[in-house]
């Protein structure tokens, strides 16, 4: 998760905390009329990304 021009904030905790990150952070992908940057949708795709490898799929 970026927080900041050249800073990466790491968060070590269960799948289910990051699904929650992720869910609080998505109105600022620039949803609900809130511009966001490239960078900002990018930063939020590669952690989206990185957690749902993390996230075991149903059978």
């Amino acid at each position: 998760m970026r927080r900041g021009q050249g800073y990466t904030l790491r968060v070590t905790a269960v799948p289910a905390v990051h699904c929650r990150l992720l869910a609080l952070c998505q109105p600022l992908d620039g949803g609900q009329g809130v511009p966001a940057a490239p960078a900002q949708r990018k930063a939020r795709r590669e952690y989206e990304n990185r957690v749902s490898a993390l996230v075991p799929t149903e059978p």
